[in-house]
């Protein structure tokens, strides 16, 4: 009982957190601000997932430096399963909270 309990209180946790998420990209897209960064750098990992099949993850980071206080930015995104179209220092959209660039969502 106890277990079931358990992975109840899991799986509700996990579709809560994606509710948020997807309500925070959501809040972002409607009030949020467009700027344009800079690709800074293109990580890429190679690993296996769970069934042992080989794929490689891809971190793209970029930066942008707020022009009316000076104050630089950087942006991630969790992982890409295909490699990227551009490269360093390519231009590409992000969307920021006004209030708080540490919200965003980088557009790739």
């Amino acid at each position: 009982m106890m277990q079931l309990l358990l992975a109840s209180g899991t799986i509700v946790l996990m579709i809560a957190f994606i509710a948020y998420q997807i309500y925070k990209i959501r809040w972002l897209r409607s009030h949020g601000r467009q700027i344009i960064a800079v690709v800074t750098s293109i990580r890429q990992e190679t690993g296996k997932t769970a069934w042992g099949i080989a794929r490689d993850t891809y971190y793209v980071t970029a930066t942008w430096t707020n022009p009316s206080n000076g104050r630089r930015h950087t942006f991630w995104t969790w992982a890409m399963r295909s490699r990227p179209l551009f490269t360093q220092g390519s231009l590409v959209p992000v969307v920021i909270d006004p209030n708080n660039p540490k919200r965003y969502v980088l557009d790739l």
